[in-house]
């Protein structure tokens, strides 16, 4: 029998699972990203809506491999918010100063509801 000790515990790993997978994806589609920017010699115009694109898809798949341990809305919210934090700590740590309040509440705006969204998405695959 399942504690909730047990089960907290392994919803929590679910989650830190999806993020780190979730941000594994974002770094790989990052890097292809580059590759073609470099390539094809696109505009400046074309990266802020491709990186929201990747920061979905990222989410996406890290939903996909949280899903399994709780149910695939909650295990998509918190990847999404999980993953957005990571991201926003990261670029503060890096560029050493914080990102606007409001870039901060629409990153995080967006990553739970990619998460949100995309969690339903893998409850309807786990259970199809």
């Amino acid at each position: 029998m399942l504690t909730k000790q047990k089960i907290m515990r392994s919803a929590s790993v679910s989650v830190a699972r999806g993020a780190a997978i979730a941000a594994v994806t974002s770094v790989l589609l990052v890097l292809v990203f580059a590759i073609l920017v470099l390539l094809f010699d696109w505009g400046n115009a074309v990266i802020t809506p491709v990186n929201q694109v990747i920061k979905v898809l990222s989410i996406l798949t890290g939903t996909i491999a949280a899903a399994s341990g709780m149910r695939g809305w909650k295990a998509g919210l918190c990847v999404g918010a999980a993953y957005m934090l990571l991201g926003i700590i990261l670029y503060s740590a890096f560029a050493g100063k914080l990102l606007p309040w409001a870039v901060i509440a629409g990153d995080m705006a967006l990553g739970c509801a990619a998460g949100l969204l995309s969690g339903m998405l893998a409850g309807t695959m786990k259970r199809g």
